[in-house]
This record gives structure tokens, C-alpha cells and sequence, in this order.
């Protein structure tokens, strides 16, 4: 072998050659980034500007006590240099230091690397073993003898450009924090186009990230937390909050004003019980309504539920509290559509459609409950008890009204109204 090594070394150094080095660039690709214990490879790449070559010697230097050289390929230029097959000569030795290269396209001159750039000649893997920053340099000084850096183009050696290649080590990654999201709700709400009024209640979840590809734990016990959720005043008010929870916390105190909620929570004074978000869990309910004059008009509304830290005296900080310590999740905000229903106004009790409520309506009601008779257009109305059922009973409520002193059709009564949801297809009394 040593015999061969200096044969070739003679067919390299046949002859000098005025050509300059930038017309061909011998560099290691990088920028390379890797983890204590990592494998990681680095590619030998050669531009050729200028002229054919024949072939090409290096060493390869890298740090020993930073990262071990484990093996190095022939690249997807060498496998196919020789017409589609691999040189007539390759030796590549690998050493502790680093490793070198002697290539001979075809000795016959039958094949030679054309001009181009980006052809990878070699692909070297190592083992990241200590945290710091080095370089793979390109080298005269491996081997025995030492293989020199040329290329050989027209029979003459050239040294080419040579770029070294950077290595960065990291420490091994530490286990991230427990991550954990806030969710506020996004719906749709309907609401009474009439009256511009709407009551709703919506939740608020609590998730946490499965980080455990990255060594954290999952799920992680939490202890409690603490939120505050803002909202636009000038479009609704919250009107209370509390905790949804599996079971009975030691502590819960929810605050509520213009702007909107906070709310605090501790599952257990002694610890005794925790809450793991195996998946994405409600945690608080919020009720609100619109506000007067808030709402009107044939489209929709928008309005967002935004977390905030701005809430409460003094003000209450987003966070999930495990072993003792504060989190700070994600928070991802929420929105609230309000979509206009416009309802049909009746007078509840009036369920023959005609000018008030009078005894002629419980005859209505039992002709059509039990002989058959005639249906109204607004089932609603006939409800006359407003126990959300029609039947017999708003008959005798109506002949009890309107004969023996009993109690009045509840609302909309004595007036025309309207009841969002309501069972109502028309009306012809109402203005």
C-alpha cells in the first residue's frame, strides 16, 4: 500500500501549474450544529471553474477532543465519477486526527470530473464528545507521508481554495418546563334582532403539551392556577364565574367587573389532591350578557375574549402552579360572534289570533287539543301558562284568567313581545 500511496503522490506532484487557486474550491459544507453524544456528518464539496480534472489528494483535519471521526463515504460525486462507476484509484485512510484522501479518476485518461460546482467527494460522520466550538480544516500534515491538498488538472497539481467547515457543540438540550395552554372559547352566539339582548355562558379550558419525545414528563400534577380573561365592555358585561372542576377545590374566588373576570384557585391546601390535563379540560365558566344598544342590525358582531393581566386589585397573573412553582401558558384568545335572530312578535294567551285574550281563546285551545279543530299560526301564543308545553292546561289557565280572578298569561303579556327561539310563524296583531 505505501508502495501505491507514493506512486500516486508522484502522479500528482508531476508537474506545477500556473493556474490561480480560486479556480477550484475544496470547502466542507456547514455550518455543522450538534448535541453531546450526537452523530453528525459533514460533506467534502470541490467547485470546478476552470478545467477538467484527473483527480485530487486532501487531508481533512478536525479537533480529537471535541469529536471523534467514526467513518467516512465516498459522495455522490466520487460513487460516479469514472463515466457512472466509482475511480480507478481511491484510498481513504481514517485517523485519529482526521482523515485523507488520494482519488485518480481513470489512469488512462478515459474519464475526468468536468467543470461544475457542488460535486461532494467525500461524506465524513462523527461523534460530538465535548461541548465547544471548532473547525474541520483542510491539512498537510496527515499521513506518512503527508498527503498534500492539490488538484490535478492537465497532468499538473494545483492548490485549489480551500474553505474549512465550522462545528458548533451544544450541551445536551435540557428537559423543557411543563407547557401549558389557556383556551378561551370562540362561538357563535345567537341573539334577539328585536331587542338586541342575548345571555350566554362559555368556557375556558386548560391543555397541556406532551413535551415527552424531549425527556419532560407528561402529564404533570398541577396544584392550581390563576386567569383572567378581558372582554369588550362597550358590547358585553360578564355577570359571573366560577369553576368547572371534577370535584370540590379548598379554594376558588372569582372576581368580575366592566372588563371582565379573574378568577384563583387552589385544588388543595395540603396537597392531597392534584389535577394532571391528560387532555383539554374546562376549567371555568363565564356568564354574560349584551349590553343595551349593543347589538343591532341584520349582520354579525364580533367581539374577542382576550387573556389579560390587567384584571383585579391587585391584578391577577395567567399561570398553572406546579410543585410549588408558577408556569406561564400559552394563552390563545377566543371570539364571539353574535348572529341576529329576529323573532316574531306575539301576545302570549291569544291563540286564535285575534285582537286580546278573551274566553274565545281556551275554546280555541280545546276545539284544536281535542275535537280537531283549526291550528293558529303561532303555537307559541297558545302557550298560555309559559311552561314551554301546550296543552290542556293554558285552556283552564286561559278561563281561569279571564273568568275567575286567576293569574294573567306571563310575558309578552299585556303587550306584544318577542321571545327568541319562539314557536312562531305569524302574526297579524302585532305592531
Amino acid at each position: 500500500m505505501y508502495k501505491l500511496i507514493c506512486l500516486f503522490t508522484v502522479f500528482l506532484m508531476m508537474t506545477t501549474s500556473p493556474l490561480g487557486a480560486q479556480d477550484f474550491i475544496l470547502y466542507v459544507s456547514g455550518p455543522a450544529t450538534a448535541t453531546l453524544g450526537e452523530s453528525f456528518d459533514q460533506s467534502t464539496m470541490l467547485d470546478v471553474n476552470l478545467d477538467v480534472v484527473a483527480g485530487w489528494s486532501f487531508g481533512a483535519c478536525h479537533d480529537s477532543t471535541l469529536m471523534t471521526l467514526d467513518a467516512v463515504a465516498d459522495g455522490a460525486t466520487t460513487l460516479i465519477v469514472k463515466n457512472g462507476s466509482p475511480p480507478d484509484f481511491n484510498q481513504v485512510n481514517v485517523l485519529a486526527d482526521g482523515f485523507t484522501v488520494g482519488l485518480v479518476v481513470c489512469f488512462t485518461g478515459c474519464a475526468v470530473l468536468e467543470i461544475g460546482t457542488g460535486y461532494e467527494i467525500n461524506v465524513a460522520t462523527y461523534t460530538a464528545d465535548a461541548e465547544g466550538v471548532s473547525a474541520t480544516d483542510f491539512c498537510d500534515t496527515l499521513g506518512a507521508p503527508p498527503v498534500e491538498t492539490v488538484i490535478v488538472v492537465n497532468g499538473a497539481s494545483v492548490t485549489p481554495e480551500q474553505i474549512s467547515g465550522s462545528v458548533e457543540i451544544l450541551a445536551t438540550p435540557p428537559i423543557p418546563d411543563p407547557e401549558f395552554i389557556f383556551t378561551a372559547a370562540t362561538e357563535t352566539i345567537n341573539y334577539d334582532g328585536n331587542s338586541g339582548s342575548a345571555s350566554f355562558s362559555v368556557s375556558v379550558q386548560i391543555s397541556e403539551t406532551d413535551n415527552s419525545a424531549s425527556g419532560a414528563g407528561f402529564p404533570n400534577e398541577t396544584q392550581g392556577f390563576s386567569m383572567g380573561m378581558a372582554n369588550d365592555s362597550s358590547v358585553m358585561e360578564c355577570t359571573g364565574a366560577d369553576v368547572s372542576l371534577p370535584f370540590d377545590a379548598d379554594f376558588a374566588e372569582g372576581g368580575v367587573s366592566a372588563g371582565g373576570w379573574t378568577m384563583g384557585v387552589v385544588f388543595s391546601f395540603t396537597g392531597g389532591v392534584t389535577l394532571a390535563f391528560t387532555e383539554p379540560l374546562d376549567v371555568a365558566v363565564a356568564d354574560y350578557s349584551s349590553v343595551a344598544g349593543a347589538l343591532s342590525g341584520s349582520g354579525s358582531t364580533d367581539t374577542a375574549l382576550s387573556w389579560s393581566e390587567d384584571l383585579g386589585s391587585p391584578p391577577v397573573a395567567n399561570i398553572v402552579v406546579v410543585n410549588g412553582s408558577s408556569l406561564t401558558p400559552e394563552m390563545v384568545d377566543g371570539t364571539i360572534t353574535f348572529m341576529p335572530v329576529f323573532d316574531q312578535p306575539f301576545l302570549r294567551g291569544n291563540c286564535n289570533g285575534n285582537s286580546g285574550v278573551d274566553i274565545s281563546d281556551g275554546i280555541w285551545m280545546l276545539q284544536e287539543l281535542h275535537l280537531g279543530g283549526p291550528s293558529g299560526t303561532c303555537a307559541e301564543a297558545c302557550d298560555a301558562n309559559g311552561d314551554s308545553s301546550y296543552d290542556t292546561a293554558d285552556a283552564i289557565y286561559v278561563i281561569y284568567y279571564r273568568l275567575l280572578d286567576g293569574p294573567a298569561p306571563t310575558a309578552p303579556f299585556p303587550d306584544c313581545g318577542v321571545e327568541v327561539g319562539s314557536d312562531c310563524d305569524a302574526t297579524n296583531y302585532c305592531p
